[in-house]
């Protein structure tokens, strides 16, 4: 479409370097707004008390410091050892170290977002330097609408291009269709239009002057004109917005809040203090009340050294620190095992295979180190393109529960619909085989028999008299889950059908996928959405989709479409009230007069054809079966013409008013054509009467006037040339050949008499990786949580096809009551009026008096279900019905008919309303087998679970009855707004929600934001024709399409952003994140009970009254060099395979009596062995040492392991001079030694938490095993070099050389620590298999209090 001279619009380099400044501009506001804040929030977060993301304040800052410090007074009191410097100076380094890389992460994580955007910009700017868009790179421009993608009639470079939203600028030229919703604030060009100006998501509507029309003939209708608007804002500014001051918003990840409880709650505001105050009042008992028994003691020792040694391990020497590198590691194995599956592919190739299996068994991908690292620098430095700090994915899908997806076409369905099944009516009793199929319309297919795979022709007979018997036949077809459009007959013996299949495909070849007919369909749709404004009964239903795979499997080729040429498009349609729905349908028959029920608005969509070879002309005609249905008087059954009877219309409305509940519906019929149509009629629309009885009342006679007189001159015409059938289907019609039509109401005649071929139902089919997906989470607990904008009756049929549990209480409506009570009041003021007039609403009719739109409230939930942006047939049947079918039992209804007689209703197939004065509030709930059909045959919609119904009873629901609303998998009758409140919820409630949803739907940056983390997807683009791909990519690689800047502006803030097309390891994602999660848990568990030991060891020495169990260098020693190697040791263990087995433990960030006792028995019993252990063989060897030192030196000991002198009168406790020093040094060297080895055997209970020695050795984990040799060694030279620097100032004589038991025992206790470890997690294990069971039957069960089982 080449744009006018009238106005120029933007080049595509224009627009693009005008969203680049509209973006800057709007970046340097978010930083004029961060400057003027008073305090940088960064600092506050990295190190405030309150701060819950951060596992170093400034109170254990504090506490660090003062222990340097004391350790350099301690050196200047007493002038021992240079050590203490040394120690001092390495606890400042790492101090700074902590707090320098928290404040680092910490500001990295206020710029990250802004920081993309920088590098988005820098992006854009080097594009358009070389930027070379053409049209096909586009999105079609006539390509069906999904409520999934945004998409804008755009004047870019003198062309109209269908342009991705996000790339919409201010003053571009849009032009917006009829019933559009407004992409952003923007003017009309045209200065005299009823809208001057439309705002962001308003509707626009003109005024149709006929609306008010009393009419009863048909009447035709100038198509409304599509304007051109000038955009006065940027529309992607405002999502930007949102994801700039959000992005520091979103919840805290589970393991975040475990490692600040564990770090700042539990140890810095409760252990800590306590271990200090505890080893401050024994030794101040001590000093005070026991100096004269036993000995004195130096103060430096009992008030600086021991307190100073019993703090380290309690303080964030090296935790904070390795912690955050720890998350950075995790998220470049993820980005590599993101980037892995997606080069390679190998997830979909292997789906089925591992589906085929019970277990499921992790693709192992080979991740190299070398990848990794260079991953890992890139996330520490910021630069990589996957969010890392305002929220870590890994922590989220780790801890993962609900998978929340937003977004349903081309994300979990395919983007097109695909045929489900057809319908058409079929004769028993073999009627004429001689007779009527000389029609035009056997001709033609006889004529394309070469081009039918089959060459099956039409057969002949002799009529036989008698009653006609007619079947309606309903063949089903399954859809190829390989491929978007392939679909095959489920009847092998199908191919008996197909003389009543042949029509139908030459239909949907001449009509429904003739791509000549785009524009005037497209222009039709758009004129039948903004009539559909004004009537709240019906939707604009766009049931026209590619059938040509349906059509190529009856045979037909796509040559057989050359063979005939288009002539005229003609367009028709027609309102419908509400009394006249309820006279024509027998579901909206057992309806109270309270409900109400949306129909597909009644529309025909006609083509006149000429046959290349013999001139004939025909009219081919498809839409909603109820006025295609009215047109017709005959139906082919394969063999003849037969006349359509009461029983045949009431059948073909029973298969009608059953699938447009739930699927797409859309009937096709024919006639020969005797009569040109003028070309004026293509360009006007024909609109029939609400009631069009009396128009259709002279075609219904069961056996039409002329047939007895034309059937003589017909027979003898039987084996005549295909010219003379011109003639015999004017008699047949008795229609004349003369000039064209030319006025509505003959064209309308003209559009009579047609003869009904078939139906066919469309249905979206749910993808096979995401129905395999969730079949992999539900065995992994995680529950999938689908987001329908759709009515809980589509919602239904969709998600079981997505194989989501359908029970008593599958899904609920987030529609408020409001806005159904709203809905009500018109259905019920409009059922007052009997008139055939269409009554509207002043309110719609005119502007408001300031001058905007009068169409303000049409972002409700009614209204934007009819714009042309939102899928239309989402929209259908939005109130709450119950809808009962077959085999069900109906209770009698009474209702009073338009003639005052009162009349009882008992059906099978009846539409009830369950609205009640208790339970009005509450929402529908089914109880229903598998139903593999797209018509709810089956469904039993009675309100038995008595759930929440509205998006503002949740909450109440929850506290006041039960949890079910969290458990279910299926929300209906979403919008962007109540979607993310329930996220919020769900939050609210202890749920990790992680969110997908599709990149090119502008209304789903909230959600993105609200959740824990989110997974932007481009989605598949539906397709105008099979035939014809969505869109060209860009041939230059290093050129960037519109759909992909679209997509990287519209993922901004999102963790993932992938492509549909791509494999997308979702599953083999979170098994990653969940190892991480599990082996990081394992880590810091083994890291904190360690250094929890080693301070509760050295409280039992000073309550024993002993000397210093380990000197400060000793402790740092330990805490900053043998737990960490150890504890990140523990991060290499291989990946379970039944991780994805076990539920996820819900966060738990408070201790009570349960917990408590747990943790105690559960590590209580791992370090017991070594505590022991120490304590006695520390107090032994002193113990030994005085017993043989005063055999020698004729003395006492006092508390069995000082010597004491009988003619010294003041006790001397002072193990630090030179004649004891080296005993006490050795058996605190000989303590580390002890401490390390039990370590490394406890630690070796950490490798595989949930297996036996027995069962899985450690040594899978080859890091466990290069650290512990490293860990050995390390530990041989540190205490060779102390123990010889200790040697050189102490008198080696005077020292304990006798290796007394206590050693020996403590050389051998190791294995004892092994074996009560081994006890333990036996213990554990069973513990954790008990909670798992309960776990998993807690995630299946959903009988609330109000279960009705």
């Amino acid at each position: 479409m080449e744009r006018s001279n009238e106005e120029k619009g933007l080049t595509t380099k224009e627009a693009l370097t005008k969203l680049c400044d509209d973006i800057g501009h709007v970046l340097r506001q978010f930083y004029t707004s961060q400057r003027n804040r008073k305090s940088r929030s960064w600092i506050k977060e990295a190190l405030h008390h309150t701060s819950g993301r951060t596992t170093i304040t400034w109170i254990s800052s504090v506490f660090t410091l003062t222990c340097a410090i004391l350790l350099i007074v301690i050196y200047m009191v007493t002038g021992d050892s240079a050590f203490y410097l040394v120690e001092s100076l390495l606890i400042i380094v790492l101090l700074t170290l902590n707090v320098g890389f928290q404040l680092y992460d910490k500001k990295m994580r206020h710029n990250e977002i802004p920081d993309r955007v920088k590098r988005l910009i820098g992006t854009i700017e080097r594009q358009v330097k070389n930027l070379k868009w053409n049209f096909e790179n586009y999105p079609h421009l006539y390509s069906p609408i999904s409520p999934c993608i945004t998409l804008q009639w755009t004047f870019r470079d003198n062309t109209v291009v269908n342009l991705p939203w996000a790339l919409l600028v201010k003053g571009d030229i849009i032009l917006v269709r009829p019933g559009q919703l407004s992409p952003g604030y923007c003017e009309s060009l045209d200065k005299s239009s009823e809208y001057p100006l439309l705002h962001a998501r308003d509707v626009y509507g003109p005024t149709l002057h006929t609306a008010d029309e009393i009419f009863s003939i048909p009447k035709s209708r100038k198509p409304i004109e599509y304007k051109k608007y000038r955009l006065l804002e940027t529309p992607y500014l405002n999502n930007l917005r949102i994801a700039l001051e959000q992005a520091l918003d979103r919840p805290i990840s589970q393991l975040n809040q475990q490692k600040h409880f564990l770090a700042i709650k539990l140890f810095e505001r409760i252990i800590l203090p306590v271990t200090l105050a505890t080893v401050l009042v024994v030794n101040l008992i001590r000093l005070i009340y026991l100096e004269s028994y036993i000995g004195k003691a130096s103060p430096v020792d009992l008030f600086l050294l021991v307190p100073i040694s019993a703090m380290l391990p309690l303080l964030p020497l090296t935790f904070p620190l390795v912690c955050t590198l720890s998350d950075y590691y995790g998220l470049a194995r993820f980005k590599t095992l993101f980037d892995e599956c997606r080069n390679k592919g190998k997830v979909k190739e292997n789906i089925l295979e591992e589906q085929e299996n019970e277990q499921i068994t992790h693709l192992d991908f080979v991740l190299f180190w070398r990848v990794i690292w260079k991953n890992f620098l890139t996330i520490l430095q910021g630069k990589n393109n996957i969010i890392a700090r305002s929220t870590n994915i890994v922590h989220v899908l780790g801890s993962l529960t609900a998978l929340c997806c937003i977004d349903k076409k081309g994300v979990l369905s395919w983007p097109n619909p695909t045929a489900e099944k057809v319908f058409f009516l079929h004769n028993t009793d073999n009627l004429s085989n001689n007779s009527r199929n000389i029609k035009s319309l056997h001709s033609s297919l006889a004529n394309l028999t070469d081009l039918h795979n089959d060459g099956d022709s039409l057969k002949t007979g002799n009529m036989e008299e008698g009653i006609s018997t007619t079947i309606g036949e309903v063949l089903d077809l399954t859809h190829n889950q390989s491929d978007p459009f392939k679909l095959h007959f489920d009847d092998r013996k199908w191919q008996k059908y197909l003389p009543s299949l042949k029509p139908l495909g030459l239909s949907i070849l001449l009509n429904t996928c003739n791509l000549d007919t785009l524009e005037n369909y497209n222009q039709f749709c758009s004129h039948i959405t903004c009539e559909a404004i004004y009537n709240e009964n019906l939707v604009p239903v766009t049931n026209r989709r590619c059938l040509c795979q349906l059509a190529k499997e009856i045979g037909f080729v796509e040559q057989a479409q050359k063979i005939f040429s288009l002539e005229q498009q003609l367009s028709t349609f027609r309102h419908l009230q509400p009394e006249m729905v309820r006279r024509d349908n027998k579901y909206a028959r057992s309806l109270s007069m309270s409900t109400k029920l949306k129909f597909p608005f009644p529309h025909m969509f006609a083509v006149v054809v000429k046959e290349l070879s013999s001139g004939s002309m025909q009219l081919l005609s498809q839409g909603t079966a109820d006025i295609i249905l009215d047109s017709c008087v005959d139906y082919w059954d394969g063999h003849d013409l037969c006349s359509l009877t009461s029983s045949d219309r009431k059948k073909i409305q029973d298969f009608y008013q059953r699938s447009s509940l739930t699927a797409y519906c859309t009937a096709f019929a024919y006639r020969p054509l005797s009569k040109g149509i003028n070309n004026k009629l293509s360009q006007v629309y024909l609109e029939l009467p609400s009631d069009s009885r009396h128009l259709y009342h002279s075609h219904r006679s069961p056996t039409p006037v002329h047939w007895d007189c034309s059937r003589n001159v017909l027979e003898p015409k039987i084996k005549s040339s295909l010219g003379q059938f011109f003639s015999t289907d004017s008699l047949l019609y008795n229609d004349t050949p003369c000039v064209d039509v030319c006025d509505a109401e003959t064209c309308f005649n003209m559009q009579c008499n047609q003869v009904f071929i078939g139906m066919v139902t469309m249905q979206y089919q749910a993808q096979s990786d995401m129905v395999h997906l969730i079949e992999q989470l539900e065995r992994a607990c995680i529950r999938f949580v689908h987001f329908s904008k759709e009515n809980e009756l589509r919602s239904r049929v969709f998600s079981e096809k997505m194989g989501l549990e359908s029970g008593w209480n599958c899904h609920i409506s987030l529609l408020s009551d409001r806005n159904r009570t709203e809905a009500l009041h018109v259905g019920e003021d409009r059922l007052g009026g009997l008139s055939t007039r269409r009554s509207v609403s002043e309110s719609v009719r005119k502007l408001n008096s300031d001058g905007s739109p009068p169409y303000s409230n049409r972002t409700s939930n009614l209204e934007t279900s009819r714009t042309m942006s939102f899928s239309a047939p989402c929209a259908i049947n939005t109130d709450h019905t119950t809808v009962k079918f077959d085999t069900e039992n109906v209770p009698l209804m009474k209702r009073e008919s338009n003639t005052g007689h009162m009349e009882i209703h008992k059906s099978q197939d009846s539409v009830q309303e369950t609205y009640t004065t208790q339970h009005e509030w509450q929402s529908l709930s089914c109880l229903t087998d598998s139903t593999e059909h797209s018509a709810p045959i089956n469904f039993d919609m009675s309100n038995r679970a008595k759930l929440p119904r509205g998006i503002d009873k949740i909450r109440p629901h929850i506290e006041q009855i039960d949890n079910v609303p969290l458990l279910v998998s299926l929300f209906t009758d979403c919008t962007a707004t109540v979607t993310r409140e329930m996220l919020h919820i769900m939050q609210d409630y202890g749920e990790v929600v992680s969110v997908m949803g599709s990149s090119a739907n502008n209304e789903n940056m909230g959600n993105f934001m609200q959740a824990d983390a989110s997974i932007a997807i481009e989605p598949l683009y539906p397709q105008v024709c099979q035939l014809i791909p969505p869109y060209k990519p860009v041939e230059a690689n290093d050129v960037l399409s519109p759909i992909e800047l679209a997509r990287r502006l519209s993922s901004i803030a999102c963790s993932l952003s992938v492509k549909k097309e791509e494999p997308t390891p979702i599953y083999h994602l979170i098994r990653e994140s969940r190892h991480y999660v599990c082996c990081f848990r394992n880590s810091v568990q083994f890291w904190l009970c360690c250094c929890m030991s080693i301070s509760l060891m050295q409280i039992i020495a000073a309550i024993f009254m002993l000397p210093a169990l380990l000197t400060p260098g000793q402790v740092l020693w330990l805490v900053c060099f043998i737990v960490p190697l150890l504890s990140v040791s523990l991060m290499g263990t291989p990946v379970e395979s039944d991780i994805m087995k076990r539920p996820q433990a819900r966060l738990q960030v408070m201790f009570n009596k349960e917990i408590s006792t747990y943790v105690l028995w559960c590590y209580g019993c791992k370090f017991l062995v070594l505590i022991i252990v120490i304590i006695l063989t520390f107090a032994g060897t002193l113990s030994g040492y005085c017993t043989d030192f005063c055999a020698m030196k004729n003395c006492s000991c006092i508390l069995f392991y000082l010597p004491n002198f009988e003619n010294t009168t003041n006790i001397n406790n002072e193990w630090t001079d030179l004649e004891h020093s080296y005993t006490l040094l050795s058996s605190q060297n000989f303590t580390v030694v002890i401490t390390v080895l039990h370590f490394l055997c406890i630690s070796a209970s950490f490798v595989h938490r949930h297996n036996l020695f027995l069962n899985r050795s450690p040594h899978h984990n080859l890091m466990w095993i290069i650290m512990v040799i490293i860990v050995s060694t390390m530990q041989i030279i540190h205490t060779t070099l102390s123990l010889t620097i200790s040697n050189k100032e102490t008198d080696e004589d005077a020292a304990l050389t006798t290796i007394h038991a206590f050693r020996i025992f403590a050389c051998f206790s190791p294995l004892i620590t092994i074996i009560v470890n081994e006890l333990a997690k036996r213990e554990e294990i069973k513990a954790n298999l008990r909670y798992q069971r309960r776990a998993r039957l807690d995630f299946g069960t959903k009988l609330g209090m109000n279960s009705p089982f």
